[in-house]
């Protein structure tokens, strides 16, 4: 074979050659659109960290009200207490001003009675006939029989008089130590209040700004689980587990939850939970 036709060969079989560095169209267009997929995906890594942010502050913040301890609950079992012996106590006063006063009509009543029972009885003995007598001595044992319905009534007057004057010096006596207790506790938590007042305040700041830029479900999630769990609304998976409760979370979800394409909880323990992946190391 000759050289000529060498080259000829080599010329065809060159056509049928794909240029070096360059891909089908066919996969280009597949990255194309998986490329177009992905980018149109949720992304909540974002918001999860502003969950886990939001978490520490309340963390914090719970740390503070721990330190109080159940002052704030104290105080307000105190009021109530106190309010309801002020209650009991202006009852049981207005109850022995009126025992009082009933006490003293019917000692008015029965000194009336005493002296018209004394004119009564000087009266029989000029009685001009046995009717008349008769008349006048019914009367006056109607009187006496009234003055010992007062009488009996006046004793158990001061009966009730004298138990109410127990129970009120002994309700003013327990009124005045409770004024003092909650007077005691009132200031150690306005000393505590000052201790912790700046710090709140920035924690508290910091906390609104943060809840501002959730959404408005998203928000009222976090709220509903931190008011169950102070500080603990949020968890960590790490090694399949539920850094909250340490309950496994199923393969499935946790490839989700790396994922970050939505918020989801714990199954057993209701936590937001947040890829350890996404936790920024310290």
């Amino acid at each position: 074979m000759d050289e000529s036709n060498d080259n000829t060969l080599n010329d065809s079989e060159g056509l049928n050659e794909e240029p070096e560095g360059n891909e089908p169209e066919e996969a280009n267009i597949y990255e194309y659109f998986e490329a177009e997929i992905a980018s149109n995906k949720p992304n909540f890594s974002k918001t999860l960290l502003s969950l886990y942010e939001l978490t520490k502050i309340d963390q914090e913040l719970a740390e503070i009200d721990e330190e109080k301890g159940d002052l704030p609950f104290r105080i307000e079992s105190l009021k109530e207490r106190i309010s309801v012996i002020e209650k009991h106590l202006d009852e049981d006063k207005a109850k022995l001003k009126n025992f009082e006063a009933e006490e003293k009509t019917l000692l008015k009543e029965n000194k009336n009675l005493d002296d018209k029972t004394t004119k009564y009885d000087e009266q029989k003995y000029k009685a001009k006939s046995n009717k008349e007598y008769d008349e006048i001595t019914k009367q006056i044992d109607a009187m006496i029989e009234s003055i010992q319905k007062n009488e009996a009534r006046i004793k158990e007057l001061k009966g009730y008089q004298e138990n109410l004057v127990k129970g009120i010096l002994e309700m003013s006596r327990n009124f005045e130590e409770l004024k003092n207790e909650l007077k005691d506790d009132i200031s150690h938590l306005n000393s505590l209040n000052k201790q912790f007042e700046e710090e709140e305040v920035e924690l508290t700041e910091k906390r609104k700004v943060i809840l501002d830029n959730l959404d408005e479900n998203l928000k009222s999630l976090y709220e509903r689980i931190n008011g169950s769990m102070k500080g603990e609304a949020t968890a960590i998976v790490r090694k399949g587990n539920c850094s909250g409760c340490y309950n496994s979370v199923p393969p499935q979800r946790e490839i989700e939850i790396r994922m970050a394409e939505d918020v989801f909880t714990c199954q057993s323990c209701g936590r937001i939970l947040i890829d350890e992946t996404l936790i920024p190391s310290s």
